[in-house]
């Protein structure tokens, strides 16, 4: 790289599963080197406990969570766990479900070499009982990890419907007090509505990772991608220039300028209904380094959809109350 050479960039890989095959795993490994990108998310959405059944993949063993890792071991790797997990359930039933995806997560993030687990910590109906629930499972999930000689932690994620648990100030905080790491999945922030549209907003939350995060022993997991927002905050992931433009240059000039490119690992997450092959996701996150790499600085957000801004009113901000 021209500049910035600590830039952990990188996209979300492949399904890990029972199915990975070692040519899907070199088809990433290759060009991840060949365009000098460092990071990789690899994804259990839709995994299931136990065999295989009803079209859903299962989880590898440890022994090819292992070989998969050797494989990339040079990457900043990172897991997503099943959208079935839930830590603001209130189902007994569901809890067990996601405490067990937790634990299988956390011990293939280890096998790989993964430094987390990224996942969506569930709904936030319940009023201010959730975050309290949110953080001592959590709790609960470290101790069990570390009695395990585990190493790789959870990592809840903003979430990006306004529904969905939790907010930035809310997700940073419960992830502080757990002691782990939480995943900044910038596009969501924007779309529920929070305060990144500006320097002074985005500051602002890079203050809070430092007062919260132990950014000596982590880089923090940051999602960016495009996306389409509405009322309820996101619709849909979209291309970076595509969507209800997210203010990523923004976002990147701002990292530059305060020398946090080097404490955070940057997964883009762009999608389009068009394509969303390997050539795509390697694109979107070209771009994203071509950026960085320009040295350009980008302070004024125009957004190219000034209707957008309906959605950001104090009733769906993202600090409303419950």
């Amino acid at each position: 790289m021209k500049a910035n050479s600590q830039a952990f960039i990188g996209f979300a890989a492949f399904p890990l599963s029972t199915f990975t095959s070692d040519t899907a795993v070199r088809q990433v490994t290759t060009v991840l080197r060949a365009e000098q990108l460092k990071t990789a998310e690899l994804l259990c959405l839709s995994n299931v406990l136990g065999r295989p059944r009803g079209g859903l993949p299962g989880y590898p063993s440890q022994e090819r969570a292992a070989d998969i890792g050797k494989q990339m071991q040079e990457f900043h790797v990172s897991i997503h766990g099943p959208y079935v997990i839930s830590l603001t359930t209130t189902e007994k039933g569901k809890l067990r479900t996601s405490r067990a995806h937790m634990t299988r997560c956390l011990h293939i993030a280890d096998a790989v070499g993964a430094t987390h687990v990224t996942f969506h910590a569930g709904s936030r109906q319940g009023g201010t009982a959730v975050k309290t629930r949110v953080k001592e499972r959590l709790l609960q999930i470290m101790a069990k990890a570390e009695g395990e000689g585990i190493n790789a932690v959870p990592a809840p994620e903003v979430a990006g419907k306004i529904a969905g648990f939790g907010n930035f100030e809310d997700t940073c905080t419960v992830a502080s007090e757990a002691g782990c790491l939480f995943c900044w999945d910038f596009a969501h922030d924007f779309a529920r509505g929070g305060d990144v549209t500006t320097e002074s907003g985005i500051l602002r939350r890079l203050e809070l990772i430092e007062q919260n995060i132990d950014l000596s022993r982590w880089r923090l997991p940051v999602h960016l991608s495009g996306i389409v927002a509405g009322r309820r905050g996101e619709v849909r992931h979209a291309p970076l220039e595509g969507g209800s433009n997210v203010p990523w240059k923004l976002f990147l000039s701002v990292l530059r300028e305060q020398r946090f490119l080097d404490k955070v690992s940057i997964v883009c997450e762009s999608k389009s209904e068009e394509a969303n092959g390997l050539d795509f996701r390697v694109k979107e996150a070209l771009l994203l380094k071509s950026f960085i790499e320009s040295g350009r600085i980008e302070k004024d957000y125009q957004s190219a959809q000034p209707s957008l801004s309906q959605f950001f009113t104090s009733k769906t901000k993202d600090n409303q109350k419950d």
